[in-house]
Protein backbone atom coordinates (compact mmCIF):
# COMPACT_ATOMS: atom_id res chain seq x y z
CA UNK A 1 0.00 0.00 0.00
CA UNK A 2 1.31 3.35 -1.11
CA UNK A 3 1.93 5.72 1.80
CA UNK A 4 0.53 9.47 1.63
CA UNK A 5 3.32 11.86 0.13
CA UNK A 6 5.20 13.86 2.25
CA UNK A 7 4.09 17.28 1.10
CA UNK A 8 0.49 16.43 2.28
CA UNK A 9 1.37 14.86 5.83
CA UNK A 10 3.36 18.39 6.57
CA UNK A 11 0.02 19.85 5.36
CA UNK A 12 -2.65 17.88 7.43
CA UNK A 13 0.19 17.76 10.52
CA UNK A 14 -0.24 21.77 10.61
CA UNK A 15 -3.75 21.60 9.98
CA UNK A 16 -3.90 19.10 13.08
CA UNK A 17 -1.71 21.49 15.08
CA UNK A 18 -3.94 23.93 14.27
CA UNK A 19 -7.19 22.85 14.97
CA UNK A 20 -5.60 21.07 18.10
CA UNK A 21 -4.56 24.53 19.66
CA UNK A 22 -7.03 26.39 18.48
CA UNK A 23 -9.97 23.21 20.50
CA UNK A 24 -7.89 23.48 23.25
CA UNK A 25 -8.00 27.34 23.46
CA UNK A 26 -12.07 27.06 22.76
CA UNK A 27 -12.60 24.81 25.86
CA UNK A 28 -10.45 26.78 28.09
CA UNK A 29 -11.96 30.00 27.00
CA UNK A 30 -15.74 28.12 27.11
CA UNK A 31 -14.52 26.78 30.65
CA UNK A 32 -13.77 30.27 32.09
CA UNK A 33 -16.76 31.75 30.42
CA UNK A 34 -19.12 29.33 32.03
CA UNK A 35 -17.45 30.18 35.36
CA UNK A 36 -17.90 34.07 35.00
CA UNK A 37 -21.50 33.73 34.19
CA UNK A 38 -22.03 31.50 36.85
CA UNK A 39 -20.49 33.25 39.22
CA UNK A 40 -22.18 36.62 37.97
CA UNK A 41 -25.57 35.02 37.54
CA UNK A 42 -26.89 32.96 40.03
CA UNK A 43 -30.14 32.69 42.69
CA UNK A 44 -28.27 34.07 45.49
CA UNK A 45 -26.95 37.06 43.61
CA UNK A 46 -30.22 38.04 41.93
CA UNK A 47 -31.94 37.86 45.66
CA UNK A 48 -29.31 39.84 47.02
CA UNK A 49 -29.56 42.56 44.85
CA UNK A 50 -33.31 42.81 44.40
CA UNK A 51 -32.93 42.66 48.31
CA UNK A 52 -30.42 45.69 48.10
CA UNK A 53 -32.53 47.76 46.16
CA UNK A 54 -35.99 47.19 48.25
CA UNK A 55 -33.75 48.52 51.11
CA UNK A 56 -32.47 51.26 49.00
CA UNK A 57 -35.55 52.34 47.91
CA UNK A 58 -37.18 52.50 51.82
CA UNK A 59 -33.88 54.50 52.37
CA UNK A 60 -34.80 56.62 49.84
CA UNK A 61 -38.37 56.83 51.24
CA UNK A 62 -37.02 57.29 54.59
CA UNK A 63 -34.74 60.09 53.28
CA UNK A 64 -37.60 61.54 51.34
CA UNK A 65 -39.93 61.98 54.83
CA UNK A 66 -37.17 63.41 57.04
CA UNK A 67 -37.04 66.09 54.25
CA UNK A 68 -40.45 66.79 54.48
CA UNK A 69 -40.38 66.57 58.32
CA UNK A 70 -37.06 69.09 58.79
CA UNK A 71 -38.95 71.15 56.15
CA UNK A 72 -41.95 71.62 58.29
CA UNK A 73 -39.85 72.20 61.46
CA UNK A 74 -37.78 74.22 60.12
CA UNK A 75 -39.87 76.78 57.91
CA UNK A 76 -42.27 77.35 61.10
CA UNK A 77 -40.44 80.22 63.50
CA UNK A 78 -38.14 81.00 64.79
CA UNK A 79 -35.76 82.65 62.04
CA UNK A 80 -32.32 80.19 62.03
CA UNK A 81 -28.73 81.31 60.26
CA UNK A 82 -27.08 79.61 57.93
CA UNK A 83 -25.06 77.56 60.45
CA UNK A 84 -28.13 76.38 62.69
CA UNK A 85 -29.75 75.09 59.76
CA UNK A 86 -26.54 73.17 59.09
CA UNK A 87 -26.94 72.01 62.65
CA UNK A 88 -30.71 71.37 62.32
CA UNK A 89 -30.10 68.81 59.32
CA UNK A 90 -27.09 67.30 61.30
CA UNK A 91 -29.18 66.47 64.30
CA UNK A 92 -31.36 64.91 61.76
CA UNK A 93 -29.19 62.89 60.58
CA UNK A 94 -29.07 64.59 57.53
CA UNK A 95 -25.47 65.89 57.20
CA UNK A 96 -24.31 64.99 53.62
CA UNK A 97 -26.67 67.90 52.31
CA UNK A 98 -25.69 70.84 50.39
CA UNK A 99 -27.30 74.29 51.29
CA UNK A 100 -27.88 77.33 49.60
CA UNK A 101 -29.81 80.40 50.26
CA UNK A 102 -31.61 82.45 47.94
CA UNK A 103 -34.27 85.03 47.56
CA UNK A 104 -37.72 83.95 46.72
CA UNK A 105 -38.31 85.59 43.58
CA UNK A 106 -35.46 82.90 42.27
CA UNK A 107 -37.33 80.16 43.25
CA UNK A 108 -39.27 78.15 40.32
CA UNK A 109 -40.82 75.88 42.79
CA UNK A 110 -44.62 76.53 44.09
CA UNK A 111 -44.26 76.54 47.81
CA UNK A 112 -47.88 78.04 48.66
CA UNK A 113 -48.10 74.11 50.14
CA UNK A 114 -45.75 74.58 52.04
CA UNK A 115 -41.78 72.85 51.88
CA UNK A 116 -41.54 70.76 48.78
CA UNK A 117 -39.20 67.49 48.15
CA UNK A 118 -38.74 66.33 44.62
CA UNK A 119 -35.92 64.60 43.02
CA UNK A 120 -33.84 66.66 40.82
CA UNK A 121 -30.68 65.58 38.16
CA UNK A 122 -27.35 64.60 39.07
CA UNK A 123 -29.61 61.40 41.22
CA UNK A 124 -30.06 64.19 44.07
CA UNK A 125 -33.43 65.12 45.87
CA UNK A 126 -34.07 68.81 46.65
CA UNK A 127 -36.01 70.12 49.89
CA UNK A 128 -37.26 73.77 48.90
CA UNK A 129 -38.74 75.75 51.60
CA UNK A 130 -39.54 79.55 52.56
CA UNK A 131 -37.61 80.70 55.69
CA UNK A 132 -39.90 82.40 58.23
CA UNK A 133 -39.49 86.23 58.84
CA UNK A 134 -37.63 86.21 55.69
CA UNK A 135 -38.04 87.22 51.83
CA UNK A 136 -35.71 83.78 51.49
CA UNK A 137 -36.14 80.53 50.24
CA UNK A 138 -33.79 77.80 51.57
CA UNK A 139 -32.75 74.96 49.17
CA UNK A 140 -31.22 71.50 49.94
CA UNK A 141 -29.62 68.66 48.18
CA UNK A 142 -29.34 65.19 49.08
CA UNK A 143 -26.93 62.72 47.54
CA UNK A 144 -28.82 59.16 46.40
CA UNK A 145 -25.12 57.44 45.10
CA UNK A 146 -25.69 54.70 47.06
CA UNK A 147 -29.27 54.28 45.92
CA UNK A 148 -28.24 54.19 42.48
CA UNK A 149 -25.25 52.53 42.32
CA UNK A 150 -27.33 49.77 43.82
CA UNK A 151 -30.33 50.39 41.16
CA UNK A 152 -27.61 50.12 38.35
CA UNK A 153 -26.22 46.55 39.51
CA UNK A 154 -29.28 45.55 39.87
CA UNK A 155 -30.13 46.53 35.65
CA UNK A 156 -26.46 45.41 34.72
CA UNK A 157 -27.40 42.19 36.78
CA UNK A 158 -30.61 41.86 34.74
CA UNK A 159 -28.66 42.77 31.49
CA UNK A 160 -26.13 40.25 31.95
CA UNK A 161 -29.18 37.38 32.91
CA UNK A 162 -30.53 37.72 29.58
CA UNK A 163 -27.92 38.37 27.55
CA UNK A 164 -26.09 34.83 28.72
CA UNK A 165 -27.84 33.25 26.14
CA UNK A 166 -26.15 35.51 23.57
CA UNK A 167 -22.58 35.51 24.95
CA UNK A 168 -22.77 31.69 24.58
CA UNK A 169 -23.85 31.68 20.63
CA UNK A 170 -21.32 35.07 19.87
CA UNK A 171 -18.81 32.66 21.94
CA UNK A 172 -19.47 29.37 19.54
CA UNK A 173 -19.43 32.13 16.16
CA UNK A 174 -16.34 33.94 17.29
CA UNK A 175 -14.82 30.25 17.71
CA UNK A 176 -16.14 29.22 14.31
CA UNK A 177 -14.46 31.70 12.75
CA UNK A 178 -11.12 31.79 14.23
CA UNK A 179 -10.84 27.91 13.93
CA UNK A 180 -11.60 28.80 9.94
CA UNK A 181 -9.04 31.10 9.59
CA UNK A 182 -6.35 29.22 11.45
CA UNK A 183 -7.26 26.15 9.01
CA UNK A 184 -6.82 28.41 6.08
CA UNK A 185 -3.54 29.86 7.47
CA UNK A 186 -2.17 26.43 8.53
CA UNK A 187 -3.18 25.54 4.53
CA UNK A 188 -1.44 28.18 3.13
CA UNK A 189 1.96 27.70 5.59
CA UNK A 190 1.44 23.60 5.21
CA UNK A 191 1.37 23.74 1.13
CA UNK A 192 4.10 26.49 1.45
CA UNK A 193 6.47 24.60 3.63
CA UNK A 194 5.55 21.14 2.22
CA UNK A 195 5.98 22.12 -1.41
CA UNK A 196 9.18 23.82 -0.46
CA UNK A 197 10.28 20.70 1.02
CA UNK A 198 9.16 17.97 -1.61
CA UNK A 199 10.16 20.16 -4.26
CA UNK A 200 13.72 20.35 -4.04
CA UNK A 201 13.57 16.69 -2.47
CA UNK A 202 12.01 15.24 -5.90
CA UNK A 203 14.59 17.28 -7.78
CA UNK A 204 17.43 15.46 -5.85
CA UNK A 205 14.98 11.60 -6.33
CA UNK A 206 15.70 12.78 -10.08
CA UNK A 207 19.01 13.75 -9.89
CA UNK A 208 20.17 9.90 -8.32
CA UNK A 209 18.16 8.92 -10.57
CA UNK A 210 20.06 10.28 -13.45
CA UNK A 211 23.16 9.51 -11.59
CA UNK A 212 22.07 5.65 -12.13
CA UNK A 213 21.55 6.10 -15.70
CA UNK A 214 25.45 6.38 -15.57
CA UNK A 215 24.34 10.92 -16.46
CA UNK A 216 27.15 12.25 -14.49
CA UNK A 217 26.81 15.61 -16.14
CA UNK A 218 23.21 16.13 -14.97
CA UNK A 219 23.08 19.06 -12.31
CA UNK A 220 20.36 20.14 -9.86
CA UNK A 221 19.46 23.95 -10.61
CA UNK A 222 20.35 26.01 -7.64
CA UNK A 223 18.07 28.55 -6.03
CA UNK A 224 18.07 28.46 -2.10
CA UNK A 225 20.24 29.62 0.59
CA UNK A 226 19.51 26.69 3.39
CA UNK A 227 20.55 23.37 4.45
CA UNK A 228 18.21 22.34 1.25
CA UNK A 229 20.64 24.35 -0.89
CA UNK A 230 23.72 23.21 0.66
CA UNK A 231 22.56 19.61 0.23
CA UNK A 232 21.60 20.28 -3.84
CA UNK A 233 25.07 22.27 -3.68
CA UNK A 234 26.87 19.03 -2.35
CA UNK A 235 24.96 16.22 -4.96
CA UNK A 236 26.08 18.76 -7.77
CA UNK A 237 30.07 18.89 -6.00
CA UNK A 238 29.74 15.05 -5.86
CA UNK A 239 28.40 14.49 -9.29
CA UNK A 240 31.49 16.74 -10.61
CA UNK A 241 34.02 14.58 -8.33
CA UNK A 242 32.11 11.43 -10.03
CA UNK A 243 33.26 13.19 -13.31
CA UNK A 244 36.34 14.27 -12.34
CA UNK A 245 37.20 11.10 -10.66
CA UNK A 246 36.23 9.01 -13.60
CA UNK A 247 37.89 10.86 -15.83
CA UNK A 248 41.29 10.27 -13.65
CA UNK A 249 40.51 6.97 -13.75
CA UNK A 250 40.04 6.36 -17.36
CA UNK A 251 43.28 9.05 -17.78
CA UNK A 252 44.90 5.89 -15.09
CA UNK A 253 43.77 3.47 -17.05
CA UNK A 254 45.29 4.87 -20.40
CA UNK A 255 48.45 5.67 -18.97
CA UNK A 256 48.69 1.93 -17.71
CA UNK A 257 47.70 0.56 -21.01
CA UNK A 258 50.51 3.02 -23.10
CA UNK A 259 52.86 2.32 -20.52
CA UNK A 260 52.71 -1.17 -20.74
CA UNK A 261 53.09 -0.98 -24.73
CA UNK A 262 55.95 1.30 -23.93
CA UNK A 263 57.32 -1.28 -21.95
CA UNK A 264 57.03 -4.00 -24.36
CA UNK A 265 58.11 -1.51 -27.64
CA UNK A 266 61.39 -0.72 -25.45
CA UNK A 267 61.90 -4.33 -25.10
CA UNK A 268 61.34 -5.98 -27.99
CA UNK A 269 63.15 -2.93 -30.09
CA UNK A 270 66.31 -2.69 -27.61
CA UNK A 271 67.24 -6.33 -28.30
CA UNK A 272 68.08 -6.78 -31.96
CA UNK A 273 69.61 -2.91 -31.94
CA UNK A 274 72.95 -3.96 -30.42
CA UNK A 275 73.38 -6.83 -32.87
CA UNK A 276 72.61 -4.85 -35.61
CA UNK A 277 74.83 -2.39 -35.04
CA UNK A 278 77.69 -5.16 -34.42
CA UNK A 279 76.56 -6.93 -37.60
CA UNK A 280 77.44 -3.89 -39.67
CA UNK A 281 80.48 -2.82 -38.36
CA UNK A 282 81.86 -6.21 -38.69
CA UNK A 283 80.34 -6.47 -42.12
CA UNK A 284 82.61 -2.73 -42.93
CA UNK A 285 85.33 -4.22 -40.83
CA UNK A 286 86.09 -7.49 -42.56
CA UNK A 287 85.84 -6.24 -45.89
CA UNK A 288 88.98 -6.63 -47.81
CA UNK A 289 88.24 -5.89 -51.39
CA UNK A 290 90.58 -3.19 -53.55
CA UNK A 291 87.31 -1.51 -54.78
CA UNK A 292 87.60 2.28 -53.44
CA UNK A 293 83.82 2.74 -54.46
CA UNK A 294 82.35 -0.07 -53.50
CA UNK A 295 84.34 0.33 -49.81
CA UNK A 296 83.28 4.05 -49.27
CA UNK A 297 78.92 2.62 -50.04
CA UNK A 298 79.69 0.10 -47.06
CA UNK A 299 81.44 2.72 -44.77
CA UNK A 300 78.48 5.59 -46.09
CA UNK A 301 75.68 2.47 -45.59
CA UNK A 302 77.37 1.54 -41.97
CA UNK A 303 77.36 5.18 -40.77
CA UNK A 304 73.27 5.38 -41.37
CA UNK A 305 72.69 2.23 -39.78
CA UNK A 306 74.92 3.29 -36.91
CA UNK A 307 72.88 6.68 -36.66
CA UNK A 308 69.66 5.30 -36.91
CA UNK A 309 70.61 2.74 -34.07
CA UNK A 310 71.13 5.75 -31.89
CA UNK A 311 67.96 7.41 -32.84
CA UNK A 312 66.14 4.01 -32.22
CA UNK A 313 67.89 3.67 -28.62
CA UNK A 314 66.51 7.03 -27.76
CA UNK A 315 63.43 6.30 -28.89
CA UNK A 316 63.84 3.43 -26.59
CA UNK A 317 64.44 5.11 -23.54
CA UNK A 318 62.06 7.65 -24.18
CA UNK A 319 59.68 4.52 -24.21
CA UNK A 320 61.65 3.13 -21.14
CA UNK A 321 61.32 6.42 -18.90
CA UNK A 322 57.65 6.16 -19.83
CA UNK A 323 56.95 3.05 -18.87
CA UNK A 324 58.73 2.83 -15.26
CA UNK A 325 57.82 6.06 -14.10
CA UNK A 326 59.17 6.68 -10.71
CA UNK A 327 57.34 7.02 -7.68
CA UNK A 328 57.41 10.63 -5.82
CA UNK A 329 59.66 11.86 -2.70
CA UNK A 330 57.88 14.68 -1.49
CA UNK A 331 59.31 17.19 0.53
CA UNK A 332 59.03 20.79 1.33
CA UNK A 333 60.51 22.92 -1.61
CA UNK A 334 60.54 26.24 -2.68
CA UNK A 335 58.90 26.46 -6.17
CA UNK A 336 60.95 29.55 -7.20
CA UNK A 337 63.97 27.62 -6.59
CA UNK A 338 63.47 24.88 -8.58
CA UNK A 339 62.83 27.46 -11.53
CA UNK A 340 65.46 29.03 -10.94
CA UNK A 341 67.85 25.82 -10.96
CA UNK A 342 66.38 24.46 -14.19
CA UNK A 343 66.91 28.31 -15.57
CA UNK A 344 70.59 28.16 -15.34
CA UNK A 345 70.36 25.85 -18.13
CA UNK A 346 69.39 27.63 -20.34
CA UNK A 347 72.03 30.85 -20.11
CA UNK A 348 71.59 32.09 -23.76
CA UNK A 349 67.36 31.97 -23.99
CA UNK A 350 65.28 34.63 -23.51
CA UNK A 351 63.03 33.67 -20.16
CA UNK A 352 61.45 36.33 -18.52
CA UNK A 353 61.14 35.29 -14.76
CA UNK A 354 57.80 37.12 -12.60
CA UNK A 355 58.18 35.17 -9.43
CA UNK A 356 55.81 35.97 -6.47
CA UNK A 357 58.27 36.73 -3.54
CA UNK A 358 57.52 34.50 -0.26
CA UNK A 359 55.77 31.80 -1.94
CA UNK A 360 54.61 28.96 0.45
CA UNK A 361 56.21 26.21 0.93
CA UNK A 362 55.00 22.76 -1.71
CA UNK A 363 55.35 19.27 -0.99
CA UNK A 364 57.53 18.53 -4.19
CA UNK A 365 59.52 16.20 -5.63
CA UNK A 366 62.14 18.08 -7.09
CA UNK A 367 63.60 16.12 -9.81
CA UNK A 368 60.52 15.51 -11.30
CA UNK A 369 59.71 19.08 -11.01
CA UNK A 370 63.09 19.52 -12.52
CA UNK A 371 61.79 17.52 -15.21
CA UNK A 372 58.35 19.06 -16.10
CA UNK A 373 60.22 22.75 -16.22
CA UNK A 374 62.50 21.17 -18.86
CA UNK A 375 60.12 19.54 -20.75
CA UNK A 376 57.81 22.70 -20.89
CA UNK A 377 60.80 25.23 -21.20
CA UNK A 378 62.36 22.59 -24.11
CA UNK A 379 58.90 22.81 -26.08
CA UNK A 380 58.72 26.74 -25.51
CA UNK A 381 61.91 27.03 -26.99
CA UNK A 382 60.82 24.83 -30.07
CA UNK A 383 57.79 26.27 -30.61
CA UNK A 384 59.11 29.83 -30.31
CA UNK A 385 62.08 29.90 -32.38
CA UNK A 386 65.77 31.16 -31.44
CA UNK A 387 64.42 34.54 -30.81
CA UNK A 388 61.43 33.82 -29.44
CA UNK A 389 60.34 35.05 -25.93
CA UNK A 390 59.36 32.91 -22.59
CA UNK A 391 58.28 34.32 -19.77
CA UNK A 392 57.91 32.17 -16.53
CA UNK A 393 55.23 32.86 -13.72
CA UNK A 394 54.61 32.10 -10.22
CA UNK A 395 51.25 32.69 -8.39
CA UNK A 396 49.49 31.80 -5.36
CA UNK A 397 45.95 31.80 -4.41
CA UNK A 398 43.62 30.71 -1.34
CA UNK A 399 44.86 26.83 -1.77
CA UNK A 400 46.82 26.79 -4.89
CA UNK A 401 50.38 27.72 -6.64
CA UNK A 402 50.48 28.05 -9.92
CA UNK A 403 53.18 27.85 -12.01
CA UNK A 404 52.72 29.21 -16.02
CA UNK A 405 55.24 28.85 -18.95
CA UNK A 406 54.61 30.76 -21.39
CA UNK A 407 55.71 31.49 -24.54
CA UNK A 408 55.28 33.79 -27.65
CA UNK A 409 55.13 30.61 -30.61
CA UNK A 410 52.18 29.89 -32.56
CA UNK A 411 50.39 28.73 -29.61
CA UNK A 412 48.04 25.37 -29.01
CA UNK A 413 44.86 24.57 -31.42
CA UNK A 414 41.82 24.60 -29.80
CA UNK A 415 40.72 21.28 -30.61
CA UNK A 416 44.26 19.73 -29.19
CA UNK A 417 43.96 21.36 -26.06
CA UNK A 418 42.66 18.34 -23.94
CA UNK A 419 44.29 15.57 -26.12
CA UNK A 420 47.80 16.86 -26.12
CA UNK A 421 48.55 15.74 -22.78
CA UNK A 422 47.76 11.93 -23.91
CA UNK A 423 50.80 9.59 -24.95
CA UNK A 424 51.94 9.97 -28.31
CA UNK A 425 49.83 13.12 -29.52
CA UNK A 426 52.36 15.71 -30.46
CA UNK A 427 52.08 18.98 -32.77
CA UNK A 428 55.84 18.89 -33.81
CA UNK A 429 57.35 17.03 -36.95
CA UNK A 430 59.54 15.03 -34.60
CA UNK A 431 58.97 13.18 -31.03
CA UNK A 432 57.03 10.36 -29.92
CA UNK A 433 54.70 12.87 -27.84
CA UNK A 434 55.57 11.50 -24.68
CA UNK A 435 56.98 15.06 -22.90
CA UNK A 436 53.98 16.46 -22.37
CA UNK A 437 52.27 13.12 -20.82
CA UNK A 438 54.95 12.37 -18.79
CA UNK A 439 54.47 16.00 -17.56
CA UNK A 440 50.69 15.59 -16.74
CA UNK A 441 51.27 12.38 -15.09
CA UNK A 442 54.25 14.45 -13.04
CA UNK A 443 51.57 16.93 -12.37
CA UNK A 444 48.44 14.82 -10.95
CA UNK A 445 50.84 12.77 -9.15
CA UNK A 446 51.36 16.27 -6.98
CA UNK A 447 47.62 16.28 -6.58
CA UNK A 448 47.82 19.27 -9.15
CA UNK A 449 46.13 20.44 -12.90
CA UNK A 450 47.70 21.11 -15.97
CA UNK A 451 46.41 22.88 -18.45
CA UNK A 452 47.04 25.25 -21.84
CA UNK A 453 45.36 28.40 -22.96
CA UNK A 454 46.13 31.54 -25.65
CA UNK A 455 49.07 33.34 -23.80
CA UNK A 456 49.06 37.43 -24.04
CA UNK A 457 52.39 37.41 -26.07
CA UNK A 458 50.22 35.33 -28.92
CA UNK A 459 51.65 31.82 -28.07
CA UNK A 460 50.93 28.92 -25.52
CA UNK A 461 50.20 29.48 -21.96
CA UNK A 462 50.45 26.28 -19.82
CA UNK A 463 49.48 26.62 -16.10
CA UNK A 464 50.86 23.68 -13.39
CA UNK A 465 48.21 24.04 -10.05
CA UNK A 466 49.98 22.88 -7.30
CA UNK A 467 48.22 22.50 -3.80
CA UNK A 468 49.55 24.11 -0.82
CA UNK A 469 49.46 21.76 1.67
CA UNK A 470 48.42 23.75 5.11
CA UNK A 471 45.38 25.44 3.17
CA UNK A 472 44.31 22.84 1.03
CA UNK A 473 43.87 20.66 4.47
CA UNK A 474 42.39 23.67 6.01
CA UNK A 475 40.04 24.82 3.85
CA UNK A 476 37.71 22.05 4.16
CA UNK A 477 37.75 22.44 8.24
CA UNK A 478 36.61 26.33 7.72
CA UNK A 479 33.50 25.20 4.95
CA UNK A 480 32.56 22.63 7.88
Amino acid sequence: MRSIPLRWRIIASLIGLALGTTLILALLARHFLALSLQTNVNLEMGSALTSALALAKENYDAKKRQLQDIGQLLSAPPHRDLNALHAAFADAGLDNLTLRVSPLEQIDTDLSQGPAVSKVENDQLQLVLALPDSQRALTALLSLEALISVKNAVHTYKHIEMAEGDLRTAFLLAFLVAAAGVVLLASVIGVRIGFGITRPLNALLKGTREMGRDNLQYRIPKGRNDEIGLLIESFNQMAQDLVENRRKRLEAEQIAAWREIARRLAHEIKNPLTPIQLAVQQMRDKYSGNDPAYQQFVTNCTEIVTEEVENLRSLVQEFANFARMPSLSLSPSDLNECVHNVIRLYPDAHIHLDLEENPPALELDTEQMRRVLINLIENSLDASGKNGQIEIRTRTSDDTATLSVIDSGPGVPLKDRVRIFQPYVSTKESGMGLGLAVVHNIIEDHGGHISVKDASMGGAQFDLQLPIPDRAIAQPEEQR
